[in-house]
C-alpha cells in the first residue's frame, strides 16, 4: 500500500477536523462548539456576532478565565496581564474578563483558529495557581471582582465627614459599591477590625449617603472560628463571610447587569 500524498493527509485531517465542529444559532449570531478541550475536558465554545460596522466579532463568553477561577487560579492583576501578553500575538484582547477578536467576513476562518490558539494559551496559565493557604485573602476578592468583568480601581481614597479614608477595592457603577477585605487570625484582632471598619464607613456614609460599604470576612480554613457573633458584630449590617461569596457574586451580577 502506498503512502498517501502529504494533500491527501491534510485533505482527510480537515475533512474529520470539519466534522466535529458544531454550530447553532445565537440570537443575531453563531455558537460554535469545537474539538479543541481543555484540561478538565469541557470542549472550547466560541460565539459568533456580527457588529454594525461589518465586521465579525468572536468571543470566548468569559470560559477560559472562567475555567481558570474554579481550578483555584486567582486572577490576580498579573495573571490578566500575562493573558493580555500572550493573546496579543494573535489578535486577540481581553475585555471585562473574556477573550476577543474582530475580523471582516472574509476572514473568519483565521479569526476562529486566532481565538481558539488564545484560548489554548491562556489556559495553560493554570499552571500558575498556588494552595490556597498561600493566597492572600485580599488577592482572593480581587480574583472574583476580575471574573465578572467589571471596572474597578485598588486603593480608592474617599472622603468622610470628619477624615479621608482608603478602601482597598471600589467598583465604579451606580451602585458605588466599596469593598474592604478582613481577614484575622484571632477574634481579638478581627473585632477590632469590626470596630475601625465601622467607624469608616460610617464616617464616609454621613458625608454622603450614595456609597455602599461591603465588608468581606476571611472565614477560610482554621479562621473560620475567628469571625464570633462578638466579633462582627459592628459590620454585621453589610459584612460578607467569604464562604458564602455567593451574596457577593450576585450584588456583582447585579452591577454587570446595569453597567
Amino acid at each position: 500500500m502506498s503512502m498517501p500524498t502529504c494533500d491527501e493527509i491534510m485533505g482527510s485531517y480537515l475533512i474529520s477536523l470539519r466534522n466535529d465542529f458544531e454550530c447553532s444559532p445565537s440570537g443575531e449570531g453563531w455558537f460554535l462548539s469545537t474539538p479543541f478541550i481543555r484540561p478538565d475536558g469541557e470542549g472550547i465554545e466560541i460565539e459568533l456576532q456580527a457588529l454594525p460596522n461589518g465586521r465579525i466579532s468572536m468571543t470566548d463568553m468569559g470560559d477560559t478565565f472562567g475555567y481558570l477561577y474554579v481550578n483555584g487560579l486567582t486572577l490576580s492583576q498579573k495573571v490578566m496581564s500575562d493573558a493580555r501578553l500572550m493573546s496579543r500575538p494573535h489578535g486577540v484582547w481581553v475585555q471585562r474578563a473574556q477573550l476577543v477578536t474582530q475580523v471582516p467576513p472574509e476572514s473568519i476562518g483565521v479569526g476562529v483558529q486566532s481565538l481558539i490558539q488564545s484560548i489554548l494559551a491562556v489556559t495553560d496559565l493554570i499552571q500558575k495557581r498556588r494552595p490556597t493557604s498561600n493566597v492572600r485573602f485580599d488577592d482572593e476578592v480581587e480574583s472574583l471582582i476580575i471574573r465578572k468583568g467589571i471596572p474597578y480601581d485598588v486603593g480608592f481614597p474617599v472622603t468622610g465627614n470628619r477624615e479621608r479614608h482608603t478602601i482597598r477595592y471600589h467598583v465604579n457603577s451606580d451602585k458605588n459599591l466599596l469593598i474592604q477585605p478582613v481577614s484575622a487570625a484571632r477574634e481579638g484582632p478581627a473585632r477590632n477590625w469590626a470596630e475601625r471598619l465601622y467607624y469608616r464607613s460610617s464616617d464616609i456614609l454621613e458625608s454622603d449617603s450614595k456609597w455602599s460599604p461591603i465588608a468581606v470576612l476571611d472565614d477560610r480554613g482554621a479562621r473560620s472560628d475567628v469571625w464570633t457573633s462578638h466579633a462582627r458584630t459592628p459590620v454585621r449590617e453589610y459584612a460578607v463571610m467569604w464562604s458564602e461569596r455567593g451574596k457577593l457574586e450576585e450584588i456583582l451580577e447585579a452591577v454587570t447587569s446595569v453597567s
